[in-house]
Protein backbone atom coordinates (compact mmCIF):
# COMPACT_ATOMS: atom_id res chain seq x y z
CA UNK A 1 0.00 0.00 0.00
CA UNK A 2 2.85 2.82 0.84
CA UNK A 3 4.28 2.28 -2.68
CA UNK A 4 0.76 3.60 -3.85
CA UNK A 5 1.47 6.69 -1.64
CA UNK A 6 5.23 7.42 -2.18
CA UNK A 7 5.01 6.73 -6.27
CA UNK A 8 1.45 8.45 -6.70
CA UNK A 9 0.79 11.57 -8.80
CA UNK A 10 -1.19 14.47 -7.57
CA UNK A 11 -4.83 14.80 -9.02
CA UNK A 12 -6.57 17.65 -9.12
CA UNK A 13 -10.26 16.54 -8.18
CA UNK A 14 -9.67 14.24 -5.23
CA UNK A 15 -11.22 10.90 -5.98
CA UNK A 16 -14.41 9.60 -3.58
CA UNK A 17 -11.73 6.89 -1.49
CA UNK A 18 -9.97 10.45 -0.40
CA UNK A 19 -13.39 11.86 1.23
CA UNK A 20 -13.84 7.76 3.22
CA UNK A 21 -10.36 8.28 3.89
CA UNK A 22 -10.46 11.30 5.13
CA UNK A 23 -13.70 10.85 7.43
CA UNK A 24 -12.42 7.64 8.80
CA UNK A 25 -8.99 8.56 9.81
CA UNK A 26 -10.52 11.25 11.48
CA UNK A 27 -13.00 9.18 13.37
CA UNK A 28 -10.16 7.11 14.56
CA UNK A 29 -8.19 9.58 15.80
CA UNK A 30 -11.29 10.49 17.81
CA UNK A 31 -11.97 7.48 19.16
CA UNK A 32 -9.00 5.47 19.41
CA UNK A 33 -5.88 7.34 18.64
CA UNK A 34 -3.43 4.45 20.11
CA UNK A 35 -5.09 2.49 17.15
CA UNK A 36 -5.12 5.01 14.26
CA UNK A 37 -1.39 5.75 14.88
CA UNK A 38 -0.37 2.57 14.77
CA UNK A 39 -2.25 1.75 11.80
CA UNK A 40 -0.50 4.52 9.94
CA UNK A 41 2.66 4.12 10.78
CA UNK A 42 2.11 0.44 9.52
CA UNK A 43 0.80 2.02 6.35
CA UNK A 44 3.96 4.77 6.02
CA UNK A 45 6.68 2.39 6.92
CA UNK A 46 6.13 -0.67 5.35
CA UNK A 47 7.50 -1.22 1.73
CA UNK A 48 5.92 -3.35 -0.86
CA UNK A 49 8.57 -6.35 -1.91
CA UNK A 50 8.82 -7.28 -5.41
CA UNK A 51 8.03 -11.53 -5.34
CA UNK A 52 9.30 -11.74 -9.28
CA UNK A 53 12.74 -13.39 -8.65
CA UNK A 54 15.81 -12.45 -11.25
CA UNK A 55 18.12 -15.31 -11.56
CA UNK A 56 21.69 -14.36 -10.58
CA UNK A 57 24.40 -15.71 -13.33
CA UNK A 58 26.84 -17.70 -11.90
CA UNK A 59 29.26 -14.68 -12.05
CA UNK A 60 27.73 -12.61 -9.12
CA UNK A 61 28.36 -13.59 -5.58
CA UNK A 62 25.76 -12.79 -2.56
CA UNK A 63 26.69 -12.68 1.18
CA UNK A 64 25.05 -11.00 4.47
CA UNK A 65 26.29 -8.45 6.35
CA UNK A 66 24.90 -8.26 10.17
CA UNK A 67 24.42 -4.58 11.56
CA UNK A 68 22.48 -3.80 14.55
CA UNK A 69 19.39 -3.67 12.91
CA UNK A 70 19.45 -6.68 11.26
CA UNK A 71 21.40 -8.60 8.36
CA UNK A 72 21.62 -6.87 4.96
CA UNK A 73 21.65 -8.94 1.47
CA UNK A 74 24.70 -7.76 -0.40
CA UNK A 75 24.97 -8.92 -4.08
CA UNK A 76 28.25 -8.02 -5.79
CA UNK A 77 30.18 -8.76 -9.35
CA UNK A 78 33.45 -7.93 -10.21
CA UNK A 79 36.95 -7.00 -8.91
CA UNK A 80 38.57 -4.29 -8.23
CA UNK A 81 37.70 -0.45 -6.49
CA UNK A 82 34.31 -0.49 -5.39
CA UNK A 83 31.35 1.08 -6.66
CA UNK A 84 28.22 0.95 -4.28
CA UNK A 85 24.66 1.03 -5.38
CA UNK A 86 21.57 1.93 -3.45
CA UNK A 87 18.25 1.53 -4.15
CA UNK A 88 14.91 3.68 -3.81
CA UNK A 89 11.44 2.64 -1.92
CA UNK A 90 10.27 -0.57 -2.70
CA UNK A 91 13.05 -1.32 -5.06
CA UNK A 92 15.95 -3.87 -4.28
CA UNK A 93 19.46 -4.58 -5.21
CA UNK A 94 18.14 -6.64 -8.36
CA UNK A 95 17.32 -3.42 -10.08
CA UNK A 96 20.68 -2.52 -10.75
CA UNK A 97 21.95 -6.51 -11.94
CA UNK A 98 22.11 -5.12 -15.50
CA UNK A 99 23.99 -2.06 -15.15
CA UNK A 100 26.19 -3.96 -12.59
CA UNK A 101 27.52 -6.35 -15.32
CA UNK A 102 28.47 -3.33 -17.29
CA UNK A 103 30.09 -1.54 -14.50
CA UNK A 104 32.35 -4.69 -13.60
CA UNK A 105 33.38 -5.75 -17.01
CA UNK A 106 35.09 -2.43 -16.84
CA UNK A 107 37.01 -3.29 -13.53
CA UNK A 108 35.40 -2.22 -10.99
CA UNK A 109 33.73 -4.52 -8.03
CA UNK A 110 29.81 -3.76 -8.35
CA UNK A 111 27.95 -3.99 -4.74
CA UNK A 112 24.70 -3.47 -4.21
CA UNK A 113 22.16 -4.34 -1.39
CA UNK A 114 18.74 -4.73 0.16
CA UNK A 115 18.05 -1.86 2.63
CA UNK A 116 16.47 -3.46 5.68
CA UNK A 117 12.87 -4.18 4.91
CA UNK A 118 13.41 -4.24 1.29
CA UNK A 119 14.26 -7.71 -1.14
CA UNK A 120 16.35 -10.29 1.41
CA UNK A 121 17.24 -8.09 3.79
CA UNK A 122 15.93 -8.08 7.91
CA UNK A 123 13.14 -6.10 8.73
CA UNK A 124 9.73 -5.49 8.01
CA UNK A 125 9.21 -1.25 8.17
CA UNK A 126 11.72 0.96 7.11
CA UNK A 127 11.93 4.51 6.65
CA UNK A 128 14.70 6.98 5.53
CA UNK A 129 16.70 7.01 8.74
CA UNK A 130 16.84 3.29 8.31
CA UNK A 131 18.20 4.16 4.92
CA UNK A 132 20.70 6.30 5.94
CA UNK A 133 21.98 3.80 8.37
CA UNK A 134 21.85 0.80 6.11
CA UNK A 135 23.93 2.66 3.89
CA UNK A 136 26.53 3.51 6.70
CA UNK A 137 27.29 0.21 7.61
CA UNK A 138 27.65 -1.27 4.15
CA UNK A 139 30.11 1.99 3.65
CA UNK A 140 32.18 1.16 6.85
CA UNK A 141 32.97 -2.67 5.70
CA UNK A 142 34.76 -1.73 2.59
CA UNK A 143 37.83 0.27 1.94
CA UNK A 144 37.35 3.87 -0.01
CA UNK A 145 34.56 3.17 -2.90
CA UNK A 146 35.08 4.50 -6.56
CA UNK A 147 32.39 6.33 -6.54
CA UNK A 148 28.46 5.40 -5.09
CA UNK A 149 25.58 4.80 -7.54
CA UNK A 150 21.79 5.44 -5.98
CA UNK A 151 18.41 6.08 -7.09
CA UNK A 152 14.96 7.68 -5.93
CA UNK A 153 14.83 7.58 -2.27
CA UNK A 154 18.39 6.23 -2.07
CA UNK A 155 20.14 9.28 -3.67
CA UNK A 156 19.20 10.98 -0.34
CA UNK A 157 20.86 8.19 1.80
CA UNK A 158 23.91 8.53 -0.90
CA UNK A 159 24.33 12.61 -0.73
CA UNK A 160 23.90 12.08 3.78
CA UNK A 161 26.16 9.45 3.97
CA UNK A 162 29.41 10.07 2.35
CA UNK A 163 31.21 13.46 1.30
CA UNK A 164 34.07 12.59 -0.14
CA UNK A 165 33.50 10.12 -2.97
CA UNK A 166 31.77 11.12 -6.47
CA UNK A 167 28.24 10.56 -6.56
CA UNK A 168 25.80 9.11 -10.00
CA UNK A 169 22.33 10.50 -8.90
CA UNK A 170 19.64 8.74 -10.90
CA UNK A 171 15.98 10.21 -10.39
CA UNK A 172 17.33 12.05 -6.88
CA UNK A 173 14.58 12.97 -4.93
CA UNK A 174 15.02 16.89 -3.99
CA UNK A 175 12.06 18.32 -2.51
CA UNK A 176 11.39 15.04 -0.83
CA UNK A 177 9.88 16.00 2.49
CA UNK A 178 7.54 18.50 0.49
CA UNK A 179 6.34 15.97 -1.89
CA UNK A 180 5.85 13.22 0.81
CA UNK A 181 3.67 15.42 2.85
CA UNK A 182 1.44 15.90 -0.11
CA UNK A 183 1.23 12.74 -1.15
CA UNK A 184 0.31 11.51 2.00
CA UNK A 185 -2.63 14.17 2.91
CA UNK A 186 -3.87 14.00 -0.61
CA UNK A 187 -5.13 10.40 0.33
CA UNK A 188 -7.19 11.76 3.07
CA UNK A 189 -5.21 10.62 5.76
CA UNK A 190 -5.12 13.13 9.01
CA UNK A 191 -2.40 15.46 9.48
CA UNK A 192 -2.05 14.41 13.28
CA UNK A 193 -1.67 11.22 12.27
CA UNK A 194 1.08 12.43 9.67
CA UNK A 195 3.23 14.49 11.40
CA UNK A 196 2.74 11.58 14.55
CA UNK A 197 4.65 9.50 12.19
CA UNK A 198 7.23 11.42 11.51
CA UNK A 199 8.18 12.38 15.17
CA UNK A 200 8.17 8.49 16.85
CA UNK A 201 10.74 8.28 13.25
CA UNK A 202 12.66 11.16 14.53
CA UNK A 203 12.81 9.98 18.18
CA UNK A 204 13.33 6.52 17.17
CA UNK A 205 16.34 7.13 15.09
CA UNK A 206 17.80 10.29 16.91
CA UNK A 207 17.14 11.84 13.48
CA UNK A 208 15.61 15.39 12.44
CA UNK A 209 13.90 15.20 8.73
CA UNK A 210 14.99 18.59 8.61
CA UNK A 211 18.77 17.54 8.84
CA UNK A 212 18.73 15.18 6.53
CA UNK A 213 17.00 16.48 3.51
CA UNK A 214 19.55 16.43 0.71
CA UNK A 215 19.60 19.93 -0.65
CA UNK A 216 21.28 20.51 2.69
CA UNK A 217 23.86 18.51 1.80
CA UNK A 218 25.20 19.09 -1.92
CA UNK A 219 26.70 21.77 -1.28
CA UNK A 220 29.76 20.27 1.26
CA UNK A 221 31.02 17.66 -1.29
CA UNK A 222 34.39 17.33 -2.45
CA UNK A 223 33.92 15.45 -5.62
CA UNK A 224 31.55 16.11 -8.80
CA UNK A 225 27.94 14.91 -7.87
CA UNK A 226 26.71 13.45 -11.19
CA UNK A 227 22.64 13.74 -12.24
CA UNK A 228 20.82 11.71 -14.99
CA UNK A 229 16.89 12.76 -14.82
CA UNK A 230 14.13 12.22 -16.68
CA UNK A 231 12.34 15.53 -17.52
CA UNK A 232 9.32 14.15 -17.59
CA UNK A 233 9.34 12.27 -14.28
CA UNK A 234 5.94 11.61 -12.72
CA UNK A 235 7.94 11.00 -9.16
CA UNK A 236 10.90 13.05 -8.89
CA UNK A 237 10.51 16.29 -9.51
CA UNK A 238 13.46 17.26 -12.53
CA UNK A 239 12.94 20.53 -12.45
CA UNK A 240 14.36 20.06 -8.59
CA UNK A 241 17.13 18.65 -9.71
CA UNK A 242 17.73 21.18 -12.38
CA UNK A 243 17.71 24.37 -9.63
CA UNK A 244 20.74 22.34 -7.85
CA UNK A 245 22.46 22.36 -10.90
CA UNK A 246 22.33 25.70 -11.09
CA UNK A 247 23.14 27.03 -7.94
CA UNK A 248 26.01 24.35 -7.66
CA UNK A 249 29.40 24.26 -10.02
CA UNK A 250 30.14 20.65 -9.68
CA UNK A 251 26.71 18.98 -9.89
CA UNK A 252 26.86 17.68 -13.62
CA UNK A 253 23.23 17.44 -14.83
CA UNK A 254 22.27 15.35 -18.17
CA UNK A 255 18.67 15.40 -18.74
CA UNK A 256 16.96 12.73 -20.74
CA UNK A 257 13.26 11.74 -21.65
CA UNK A 258 10.89 9.20 -22.34
CA UNK A 259 12.97 7.12 -19.88
CA UNK A 260 10.50 7.87 -16.87
CA UNK A 261 11.47 6.47 -13.23
CA UNK A 262 12.33 3.31 -13.09
CA UNK A 263 13.51 2.24 -16.61
CA UNK A 264 16.30 4.78 -17.05
CA UNK A 265 18.34 2.79 -14.20
CA UNK A 266 19.84 0.19 -16.81
CA UNK A 267 18.84 2.80 -20.36
CA UNK A 268 21.94 3.09 -22.77
CA UNK A 269 21.41 6.46 -22.00
CA UNK A 270 22.36 6.60 -18.21
CA UNK A 271 25.45 3.72 -19.24
CA UNK A 272 27.11 6.26 -22.07
CA UNK A 273 26.63 9.27 -18.82
CA UNK A 274 28.10 6.91 -16.03
CA UNK A 275 31.54 6.00 -18.35
CA UNK A 276 31.72 9.63 -19.44
CA UNK A 277 31.24 10.97 -16.04
CA UNK A 278 32.99 8.01 -13.65
CA UNK A 279 35.23 5.94 -15.61
CA UNK A 280 36.40 8.61 -18.35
Amino acid sequence: MSSKIYFSSSAKRKPLAYYLIKAASTTALKIAPKFAFNQTRKLLLTPVKNRKRTTLSAQFTQQKLSTEHGDLHLTSIGEGPAVVFTHGWSGSSRQFLPLMEKVAASGFKAMAFDHYGHGESDGKFANLPLFIKGLKSVMASIEQPKAIVSHSMGTIAALNVSKDVPHFLIAPTFGFYDSFEERILNTGIHQHLFSGVLKSVEEEHDMRFGEILPELHVADHAHPIHIIHDQKDRFAKFELANQQASQHSHINLKAVNKLGHGRIINSEETWQFMKQSLFA
